[in-house]
């Protein structure tokens, strides 16, 4: 009889898993190939800003994977498979705009599946109708300052978006609104995040990778949550 047979469970799941973790940077509105990117074009700006600027593709300690808000249903049903086959350890999940709602729905189904996310990073998240209670080991979640329209009408889900797209015109007319702000709110930018390490920064909706350096600079002061214990 083979040793390995005489090892616990617990013990043989952990031989046979990867050493290398895995992280997604999922993309927010026009970024990938979602709708709104067929009428403008896409941005690819997590890919550039994060991905590239980074140089993550080579790191030496995880996979990384670019995937857009669109592919949310596909992405979780890779994770579910990729978990069961031992592919990856840890899991870190990066979203930016819609991006960043997407990996907070995924977080909280992979919960439910019982896929554990070690980390999860919400870059400036939007979200039309935010309903998802993610459950990740550690969650850090980097806003843009908010606005006093933000904060008053941009709490209210549907409402926000017709009085944003509105009176968020003007802001066309600058270099950050051209870069995704006006999308963004319009889109409902969520800010403050209850459960999550919340920082807030003074840049624009499209500094994705200074926002992104920040998240991973406040990962280790982040508080641990309860682990969602992964199964089989």
């Amino acid at each position: 009889m083979p040793a390995s047979t005489t090892l616990p469970e617990h013990i043989q799941s952990y031989i046979r898993r990867s050493l290398i973790d895995r992280e997604y940077i999922v993309g927010g509105g026009a970024d990938k190939n979602d709708a709104l990117s067929h009428v403008v074009g896409s941005t690819n700006l997590v890919k550039v800003d994060i991905i590239d600027r980074f140089n993550l593709y080579n790191s030496s300690d995880r996979e990384v994977y670019y995937r857009g808000h669109e592919e949310e249903k596909e992405l979780l049903e890779e994770i579910v498979r990729d978990w069961k086959s031992y592919k990856f350890n840890n899991l870190r999940l990066t979203g930016h705009s819609w991006g960043g709602q997407a990996v907070m729905n995924i977080t909280q189904k992979l919960f439910v599946k019982g896929v554990p996310v070690k980390e999860l990073i919400t870059l400036d998240p939007v979200s039309m109708l935010p309903l998802a209670r993610p459950q990740a080991e550690k969650w850090v979640n980097v806003y843009i300052r908010q606005s006093i329209l933000d904060n008053t009408i941009g709490k209210l889900p549907l409402v926000n978006q017709v009085v944003s797209s509105v009176a968020s015109l003007p802001t066309l007319l600058t270099a950050n609104g051209r870069a995704g702000g006006y999308i963004a709110n319009i889109g409902s930018q969520l800010g403050h995040e209850n459960g999550a390490y919340n920082y807030e920064m003074d840049v624009s909706h499209a500094n994705a990778g200074e926002m992104y350096k920040k998240a991973l600079s406040l990962l280790e002061k982040a508080p641990t949550s309860p682990k969602a214990m992964g199964v089989r």
